[in-house]
């Protein structure tokens, strides 16, 4: 009876969460792990294999994405070491079983998540650097705070994310989006080396004009998981000594296309200057809203004196009358404090897509539309439609300079669905649907390419809208380094005969 009761519930969230029953009996057809074999691992790591029921399993296998804490994994290997990474692999490739790696655990479509072996880098967070040489060394299990930890203190930094608790490993391996992006370049720009465990279990160092500088290119925006376990990074550092200035601008609910049209003036006039995340947002919860409903908002960063950054932000400030404008000039440091999020967390799902200038007026109206059609729920859509500028610096380099190849975007738009235990399974697919609706009539306004970084597990021909031209030569690298396609979950990287 438990067991029956048991599938019924792991089933209800699968459907609820767009899942099927099918991948949860596919999971019993795995070779049984036998307890000795469990042991012999355990006994073999410098760090923990921890198992279901024991102190802290709960703790390190719950994904920062909910909707996939119901795949729990047979254990989880606390890897202090790149031989313990080494050791699991071995493990799971004699005992047949299936494995997912995590540092952060904030993928967002859970592709972190595993039933079989869970190889955790947490525990590989060192930090050190040379600021003679302007070099920074971390290690794969680090995340943005602790970089931030590190660096902090100095006059140096690495263009990272906003999330503290987001892992540097994914946010490297799939480009690396932040507020210093515009300025500074991806996180995957200021890469230099990376040590790596093959699916042979070699430890190579893959950098630039050495023997596996191949691999160093994939490994720039070719996405996590997909080419070993990376256990340590090698960064240029960038120096900024100079104060920046940030804001967090709200206006009432009118003018909002005019409003978000400035907006996207002002970031691609002032492009490497500024860093932007614009959005039309609702100021309660209910269940379809009216076009005076929903107001337009901004956060972002100046690298510059608030002078120039008020002047910069002027066409937008006099257009309309803002309800709060907190502007600040803060030392780098501070400024990125001011900047710190840790949504989403819980239930949540995203779609997204490159906008390759701007979106101009009629896109606009269609997301107001859209939004005004939300079916309802008990947690605040307050990213039903955002631009996150993303041109800049990064488009220094060429397409194929990195396998990051979104280099000629301006923005990255987004759709973000947040759910809360109060909501019923209804709710999620009624969400889950209007989502898919809305994001096909935002699909002529937007480009074929996706940010790897920001999966959805329902995205067609993924490889492609996830690498573009680069997909052919991140293949032909995918079959010199892991042939008999060891690193495998649902949007990893297929090997030539797939392409």
């Amino acid at each position: 009876e438990f067991s029956r009761r048991r599938l019924f519930q792991s089933s209800a969230v699968l459907a609820a969460t767009g899942a099927t029953s099918k991948s949860l009996f596919a999971r019993d057809r795995r070779p049984k792990v036998t307890r000795l074999a469990l042991q012999t691992l355990s006994r073999s790591l410098e760090g923990r294999l921890i198992l279901p029921g024991e102190a802290g399993y709960t703790l390190a296998a719950f994904p920062n994405n909910a909707r996939w804490a119901d795949e729990h994994p047979l254990a989880v290997a606390m890897c202090k070491s790149p031989e313990d990474v080494q050791k699991c692999l071995r493990w799971v490739q004699e005992e047949g079983q299936t494995f997912a790696i995590r540092s952060g655990g904030h993928n967002y479509a859970g592709f972190s998540s595993t039933s079989g072996l869970l190889i955790h880098t947490r525990p590989l967070s060192q930090i050190r650097y040379d600021l003679d040489r302007g070099l920074a060394f971390v290690g794969a299990g680090a995340n943005n705070q602790d970089l931030a930890n590190a660096l902090r203190h100095t006059p140096f930094t690495i263009p990272t994310g906003r999330c503290p608790t987001v892992g540097i490993s994914g946010l490297v391996l799939g480009g690396g989006w932040g507020f210093s992006a515009t300025h500074s370049g991806l996180t995957c720009d200021s890469l230099l080396s990376s040590e790596i465990v093959l699916a042979n279990q070699n430890i190579v160092t893959a950098k630039a004009d050495g023997p596996h500088e191949d691999l160093l290119w994939a490994l720039r925006g070719g996405g996590g998981g997909n080419f070993g376990v990376n256990t340590s990074f090698t960064f240029q550092l960038h120096e900024n000594r100079d104060e920046v200035t940030v804001f967090d601008i709200l206006w009432p609910a009118e003018k909002q296309v005019e409003l978000m049209l400035r907006l996207q003036e002002i970031q691609l006039d002032q492009a490497t200057l500024l860093s932007t995340r614009s959005k039309i947002m609702p100021a309660k919860i209910q269940a379809g809203y009216k076009r005076d409903e929903l107001m337009v908002t901004v956060i972002g960063q100046y690298f510059g004196p608030k002078a120039k950054a008020l002047e910069a932000l002027g066409p937008a400030l006099s257009l309309v009358k803002p309800l709060q404008a907190d502007i600040r000039q803060l030392p780098y440091w501070q400024a990125r404090d001011f900047l710190l999020t840790n949504e989403p967390n819980g239930l949540y799902e995203v779609r997204s897509a490159y906008v390759a200038d701007r979106l101009r007026e009629e896109a606009l109206e269609t997301m107001l539309e859209w939004m005004m059609k939300w079916p309802g729920g008990s947690a605040l859509p307050d990213s039903m439609g955002l631009l996150f500028a993303i041109g800049g610096k990064v488009k220094d380099l060429a397409p194929e300079a990195t396998a990051y190849v979104h280099r000629k975007a301006n923005f990255i738009f987004l759709i973000e669905n947040l759910w809360t235990p109060m909501d019923k399974p209804g709710t999620m697919q009624a969400h889950r649907a209007w989502t898919q609706s809305y994001f096909t009539a935002m699909k002529p306004f937007l480009l074929p390419q996706n940010y790897v970084n920001f999966p959805n597990r329902d995205t067609p021909d993924f490889a492609k809208v996830y690498y573009g031209n680069n997909l052919k030569r991140l293949s032909q690298i995918k079959s010199i380094y892991d042939p008999k396609n060891i690193f495998q979950f649902h949007h990893s990287v297929p090997l030539p005969k797939s392409v």
